[in-house]
């Protein structure tokens, strides 16, 4: 897919992952859209990367993201590529008593249901564009989980399978709308938890590589890039997961 003279959603696209696509999209002469729920972090990114354009939602919430899809249509009917990148990580013990059903699923309602969400609703604008890409952001972490944050691995995991079916009824449809899922290792410079990662010594990547080689998957029409360490977590998934989600945890014996 041509990588220029797009009209493209970021989710999740004023920090991390997400803001470090977008800046670098907008080089390519595209125009680009990046949600964010908060109006004072929007305006920020916004005033110091000039040509980014700000749109305030919430993915977790199904009524913000009917909100959102009525307003890309309205003012960028245009939209071809939907970029999935919001998604939160945290660590906790199930057998404590203080965390809420509601802390629990956090993760659930912004990585899966928005993940879902803002798919199922762009698919109608999607499908009328000549050429169009939807991207999901899953993780290494959907082949391995990762002890310390055992709600994390689930939801990536479930963002891996979604694309996959998504990419296959696309196809069977016939429909011009290319999936490609970008399966990050721990990444440097982002607000992710990674103290698991940490403390296994497993090694991280810089957001400059990842885009780099996400938008090469892009061009190419990949299906999926597991860049970096991400290639020994699909590995090991298959052959040994037990012992490497031991080690992720600490344990070495």
């Amino acid at each position: 897919m041509e990588i220029s003279n797009n009209t493209i959603i970021i989710t999740g696209g004023t920090s991390g992952i997400g803001l470090a696509f977008a800046k670098e999209l907008l080089t390519k002469g595209n125009k680009v859209i990046v949600i964010g729920r908060n109006q004072d972090t929007i305006d920020r990114v916004v005033q110091e990367n000039k040509g980014l354009i700000g749109l305030r939602g919430d993915v977790s919430s199904a009524e913000s993201v009917r909100e959102m899809a009525t307003i890309i249509k309205d003012t960028y009917p245009e939209a071809n590529i939907l970029f999935n990148s919001a998604g939160i990580m945290r660590s906790f013990a199930l057998l404590n008593e203080e965390v809420s059903l509601e802390q629990m699923t956090a993760e659930v309602e912004t990585n899966i249901n928005g993940t879902f969400w803002m798919t199922k609703t762009m698919l109608p604008q999607l499908i009328k564009q000549k050429e169009a890409m939807i991207v999901t952001v899953s993780s290494g972490l959907s082949y391995v989980t990762s002890p310390q944050h055992p709600v994390y691995s689930a939801t990536k995991s479930a963002v891996h399978m979604f694309t996959d079916a998504l990419r296959i009824q696309l196809n069977k449809a016939g429909k011009n709308i290319h999936v490609m899922e970008l399966v990050p290792p721990l990444v440097s410079e982002t607000n992710l938890e990674a103290t698991s990662a940490e403390d296994a010594n497993i090694p991280n990547m810089t957001l400059e590589t990842l885009v780099q080689k996400g938008i090469k998957g892009m061009e190419k029409n990949k299906k999926r890039v597991v860049p970096g360490f991400s290639k020994f977590l699909r590995f090991a998934g298959k052959f040994f997961p037990d012992r490497l989600a031991k080690t992720m945890s600490g344990d070495r014996g």
